[in-house]
């Protein structure tokens, strides 16, 4: 059995120090881990607040296409939202550059919302907060 006296931690040291010193690190660990938790918190509102804006900056993309298909197209409106990404009437146009994912769930998962003629006036998507699905609805209005 090694004495306590002689072990490489306690040279130079009285039991009183050594103890000290394992109180400090206890403390600086109890403060880092809060520090840690309110950063985290900060980070989840950010990722969110993120999240939101480009959920909102989709939803709008989704309805400047669905215009300017609808402008093309002399009023009438796209069948399906794959129709936003070749329109193939008079040539080849693209209203949209892709099939934006919805930024809550990465699917391609925007549902199309039709109008009385079974065209594609706007975009719904879905997201989950705890418990609770949430939706929002982007919906073209023409300009009088």
């Amino acid at each position: 059995m090694v004495k306590r006296r002689n072990h490489p931690a306690f040279v130079g040291r009285s039991h009183a120090q050594a103890g000290f010193t394992y109180l400090w690190v206890l403390m600086a660990i109890a403060v880092l881990g809060i520090g840690l938790t309110a950063v985290s918190g900060v980070w989840v509102s950010t990722v969110q607040r993120e999240q939101r804006e480009q959920f909102e900056w989709i939803g709008q993309q989704y309805v400047q296409a669905i215009g300017s298909y609808q402008q093309v197209g002399a009023g009438v409106y796209p069948r399906s939202l794959e129709d936003l990404l070749e329109d193939r009437r008079a040539g080849l146009r693209r209203h949209l550059r892709q099939a934006y994912p919805n930024p809550y769930s990465s699917k391609v998962d925007w549902e199309p919302v039709r109008g009385v003629d079974g065209g594609v006036r706007g975009v719904r998507g879905r997201w989950i907060v705890g418990r609770e699905t949430r939706e929002q609805t982007f919906v073209y209005v023409q300009a009088s």
